[in-house]
């Protein structure tokens, strides 16, 4: 499970389409398989002459169809990298103005101190609505193949004015679903049918197996649509399964018009690459460092942590996640033993209480144990039966741009930034 998991090269086909989301008041043992291909070679489609559903208030691109041929996966320069669109010129396309340095976002002292992680449903002021965003609705009748699968969809909702989403809840009931990520980005022009390979431009919430409705503190909410979203709430999801399914679910965010003080983000430390598990080994530690010196560019402002999740695979047994300022640890966002898949489903956004303070300047670390009872060595990769370490950090204010939202090491396909902002 990790941000930007892989970048597909060329575009893949594909006739424009529509599908609905519905915006509605709400009423109230996979184990890794055996031969997993590697990463990046499966495209999960639907059947061919799937039709596109339309919706004047939602545009959604082409159902899903199995091509013919598989796109080749792509290194990534960083988090969000794309390939270079059409028409743009080599090594990076057109030459553009420099943009101006974003401002940085303070919270004032009062802020700080008033922080409270756990949030609560919405109150009478705020009339939020509901938004189900399913795979059925942008392409119905998509089927993963077997082995692992990473699938991306979208969903384009007209949203004139900007929103916040206050509560986020996974509509999974599958256990073949690893995990499911949403980004608030556009999707990447590359990717031309749903069920498509993507990377992820942000990762602003994520989902291991079935959770209940997950509350944003009352100071922050993630920004959705508006003017600065050209009119659109774009929803970007990325889904990992494991094994053949029909698995037709998604998510479910709640939004209000009533915006908080705060705009939320997601910030994701931790390693892919690197990670190398010798055979029967029975204590493998890994420590994956987002260091001050990576850290400091990508800090324009201190951040405010108000919830954590930590996440590795099958065969970790012990995770340490660290906060260090001037050489000393100043706060533990979670030290918990792990056994398998049965504690990779325990896996879950934990509130901080108070909320964490994150400087410019800190050292963010995780560290993973791991036992590897096969006789073969386990690599860091995407597919469950490789390995992860990593930490996961929802947060206030909202940092601008993509990159500056993930601090690790990545693998050849693309993921995590090597240390550059």
């Amino acid at each position: 499970l990790w941000s930007v998991l892989l970048a597909a090269a060329a575009a893949c086909g594909g006739s424009g389409g529509a599908a609905p989301a519905s915006m509605q008041t709400p009423a109230s043992s996979v184990a890794g398989s055996s031969s997993v291909p590697p990463p990046g070679t499966l495209i999960a489609g639907a059947p061919a002459g799937t039709p596109a559903i339309k919706s004047p208030a939602a545009s959604a691109g082409a159902p899903a169809t199995v091509p013919s041929s598989l796109p080749a996966a792509v290194p990534m320069a960083g988090p969000g990298a794309l390939p270079s669109a059409p028409g743009a010129a080599p090594g990076g396309g057109a030459t553009k103005p420099m943009a101006a340095a974003p401002e940085p976002v303070l919270v004032d002292a009062a802020d700080e101190a008033a922080c409270d992680p756990v949030g609560a449903a919405p109150d009478a002021t705020e009339a939020a609505e509901v938004l189900k965003v399913r795979i059925s609705d942008v392409a119905p009748g998509w089927k993963a193949p077997g082995g692992t699968t990473y699938a991306c969809f979208w969903i384009d909702i007209d949203m004139p004015e900007k929103h916040h989403i206050i509560g986020w809840e996974g509509a999974v009931g599958d256990r073949s679903v690893h995990h499911q990520q949403v980004s608030l980005a556009p999707k990447p022009f590359y990717l031309t049918q749903q069920g498509g390979l993507c990377g992820l431009p942000t990762v602003d919430y994520t989902w291991t197996g079935e959770k209940p409705t997950e509350w944003t503190p009352k100071l922050a909410g993630y920004p959705v649509g508006g003017p600065e979203s050209g009119g659109k709430a774009h929803f970007l999801w990325q889904t990992h399964i494991e094994g053949a399914s029909s698995y037709a679910g998604g998510f479910n965010v709640y939004v209000t018009k009533k915006l908080r003080k705060y705009d939320a983000g997601n910030f994701e430390q931790g390693d892919v690459r690197g990670i190398m598990i010798p055979p029967m080994a029975t204590d493998h530690v890994h420590t994956a460092k987002c260091s001050a010196d990576m850290l400091r560019p990508k800090l324009v402002q201190p951040i405010y942590v108000f919830a954590s999740m930590q996440h590795a695979h099958l065969m970790i047994r012990h995770i340490k996640s660290d906060l260090w300022r001037n050489g000393a640890v100043v706060k533990n966002f979670g030290d918990q033993q792990a056994s398998g898949f049965a504690g990779f489903f325990d896996q879950q956004f934990m509130p901080q209480k108070p909320c964490v303070k994150i400087m410019p300047g800190d050292e963010l670390t995780t560290v993973c144990q791991y036992a590897n009872p096969t006789n073969v060595t386990i690599m860091g990769g995407e597919a469950t039966n490789q390995e992860m370490c990593t930490t996961f950090y929802q947060y206030f204010p909202r940092l601008p741009g993509t990159s500056n939202n993930f601090c690790g090491t990545i693998d050849s396909s693309g993921g995590f930034n090597d240390g550059a902002p």
